[in-house]
């Protein structure tokens, strides 16, 4: 029989089902990134070209061009700065008061900086054809239509939006369906190769498969971090009773665990790819490390095992490419799943935002 793993715990595998309830879009775009900054700064250049370019503007046609595009663009920053400030909170907001305070705040934003602007304008020498209360009239008028505008190429954005999400979403739950039986025959096959030989090492990994299927199974999308990797440890001591000695893991892990969420068996398939291509392939013991890497805004997963002559980790295809859209449906280009021989070890490298840290949100652009 082979020893009885020494760390199996028989307690339940705790579950807090707020960390794993499905990532909800948000409304509002990350306004703080460069794309949505450089949309802005297009629509300022275009917007002041076509106020310079309405007909009876006169021969300082291009000073008009270059006055109304500073003020356009310094009422576009600030206002983008306000609501990547205040985007958390207003995401709470339902959507008839989000839109009010938006086109509120453009309004404001309008007419403090039109009032700055005049007095500004003037001091250095413009001579204005109106009076100050009608310049800033105009401004809020243009601004009013512009927002007004904009709430309804965003509505029309957000219910494509929905719809883009709820394809997203029906995807996902179709990969998850897919690893899920792929996790139960693989463990099945090993408990069956202990039943003749080891029918007291079969039972007890028949109990310890039980509480590895109750946390898998139950488990909606996401899953924390540390439920990934204590999942990845159950499987490990499972493998450990059909292995013995030959499976040796060195865990590096930091204590705390940072908080995370990622799709549901993630980890345990990348963990399993490393006993089926590396341990099974070998009659000395090799060691597998899991190293979790903490950064300021991310998270690094590795995964490494011994490559072993004429295994060229084919069988990883499945499980990776699983991972990866299963990655970039939650995350978007914030995660990245990496894979490849490093000095003759087979090394695969998970990059996961931190909690609140790049969550990919599927209503934004």
């Amino acid at each position: 029989m082979q020893p009885s793993p020494s760390n199996a715990d028989p307690r339940p595998i705790p579950r807090d089902s707020a960390d794993n309830r499905a990532l909800l879009p948000a409304a509002l775009p990350a306004f703080c990134t460069a794309r949505v900054i450089l949309i802005a700064l297009a629509m300022c250049a275009a917007l002041s070209l076509l106020l310079t370019l309405v007909p009876g503007v006169g021969p300082e046609r291009w000073a008009r061009f270059g006055t109304t595009l500073w003020l356009v663009t310094w009422i576009a920053l600030v206002t983008v700065a306000l609501l990547c400030a205040t985007r958390g909170w207003l995401d709470r907001l339902p959507l008839p008061a989000l839109l009010t305070i938006i086109v509120t705040l453009l309004l404001t934003v309008t007419a403090v900086t039109s009032a700055v602007a005049f007095g500004a304008l003037q001091s250095i020498g413009w001579q204005p054809q109106e009076t100050a209360g009608e310049f800033l009239l105009h401004n809020l008028a243009i601004a009013l239509l512009v927002g007004l505008i904009g709430i309804w190429m965003f509505s029309l954005h957000l219910g494509n939006a929905r719809q883009i999400n709820a394809v997203a979403e029906a995807r996902l739950s179709a990969l998850h369906a897919r690893i899920r039986p792929h996790f139960l025959f693989n463990s099945l096959n090993t408990v069956a190769e202990l039943v003749h030989d080891h029918p007291e090492a079969a039972e007890q990994a028949v109990l310890d498969l039980s509480r590895v299927f109750r946390a898998a199974l139950a488990a909606e999308s996401s899953s924390t971090l540390a439920e990934e990797i204590e999942l990845a440890r159950r499987y490990l001591e499972i493998e450990r009773w059909r292995l013995g000695e030959r499976l040796k893991v060195d865990w590096q892990l930091p204590d705390p665990l940072p908080e995370a969420q990622l799709p549901v068996l993630t980890l345990q398939p990348l963990v399993e790819n490393a006993v089926r291509h590396s341990i099974e392939r070998q009659t000395e013991p090799g060691p597998i490390r899991v190293e979790c890497q903490v950064g300021r805004q991310s998270i690094g997963l590795v995964i490494e095992n011994d490559l072993v002559r004429g295994d060229d980790h084919h069988g990883n295809g499945m499980a990776l490419a699983n991972i990866r859209d299963r990655l970039d449906l939650m995350f978007g280009d914030a995660a990245s799943l990496r894979a490849g021989p490093v000095d003759r070890r087979f090394r695969v490298k998970l990059v996961i935002p931190r909690t609140g840290e790049g969550v990919k949100r599927w209503c934004a652009p």
